[in-house]
């Protein structure tokens, strides 16, 4: 009977971190010196932790060699790629959130927001292009190329806000962490690219 309750805790705990989105992923491994019992831990690419030894963000791109189905150095792109539109889409809701609220605030407030919104789509799409690209064996150049301006579309909104300073941003956070996404595929295409 403690056993059962055990395995149920254990399902819980694991329910619950992934509600919250700080689980981590867990695979099987099988243990061959065990009689290919398995075991529970955490399967990565070799060769993408390497590359994310490279960029600028590491923690962050370690963390996605850990996700189903990163097992080269291109997926773990794809994965960056997917993962990086997804935190730019949610940026571009909250901002149309924030546009409503903002409807009192002034037109110099409403116009920074939308300028913002705007830049948030821009990047979406670019890195969906990326994405693309990537995924139908285009060039390296025009990938590098979609990426460059992915880079500057994920600084615009910052650097509408720097330059308002009496304004304040209410994507703080995201903007950063949208920003840090970007600089780490950036640099993953830049890597991958130079590999023979």
């Amino acid at each position: 009977m403690f056993r059962h309750i055990g395995a149920l805790i254990f399902v819980a705990a694991l329910t619950a971190a992934w509600s919250y989105g700080d689980a981590r992923v867990v695979h099987p491994i099988l243990n061959e010196s065990d009689g290919g019992r398995r075991l529970f831990g955490l399967l990565s690419c070799g060769e993408c932790v390497a590359l994310c030894q490279q960029v600028h963000y590491k923690t962050l791109c370690t963390t996605m060699t850990t996700l189903p189905g990163v097992t080269t150095p291109v997926q773990l792109l794809d994965t960056a790629l997917r993962i990086t539109t997804t935190k730019a889409a949610m940026a571009e809701m909250k901002l149309d959130v924030a546009i409503r609220a903002a409807s009192g605030q002034g037109t110099a407030m409403t116009s920074s927001l939308e300028s913002c919104k705007e830049s948030y789509g821009s990047l979406v799409e670019s890195l969906q292009s990326t994405r693309k690209t990537l995924n139908s064996g285009g060039s390296s150049a025009d990938l590098m190329s979609e990426l460059s301006a992915a880079g500057t579309f994920s600084t615009d909104c910052e650097d509408i806000f720097e330059e308002r300073p009496e304004l304040q941003s209410p994507i703080p956070g995201a903007q950063r962490h949208v920003s840090r996404l970007v600089s780490n595929c950036l640099d993953l295409a830049a890597t991958i690219k130079q590999q023979p």
